[in-house]
């Protein structure tokens, strides 16, 4: 059983998207105001895409491995 709660994960997850979505330069036309609140909705829509890196990620934080 892991020792991650859910709510841990949600934050992650959303943190690798959001991480993700600003190196692509996804959405370089945008004003950088338009653009964060973009890439905002979009880490809101879309942040259960990376639930499963996120818990390996936090799993592995706990056992000590990188």
């Amino acid at each position: 059983m892991s020792m991650v709660r859910d709510e841990e994960v949600v934050l992650e997850a959303k943190a690798l998207l959001r991480e993700t979505i600003e190196r692509s330069g996804w959405y370089p036309v945008m004003d950088e105001r338009e653009r964060r609140q973009r890439i905002e909705t979009d880490v809101e829509l879309h942040w259960h895409l990376m639930a499963s890196d996120a818990r390996r990620r936090l799993e592995a934080r706990i056992s000590g491995i990188r």
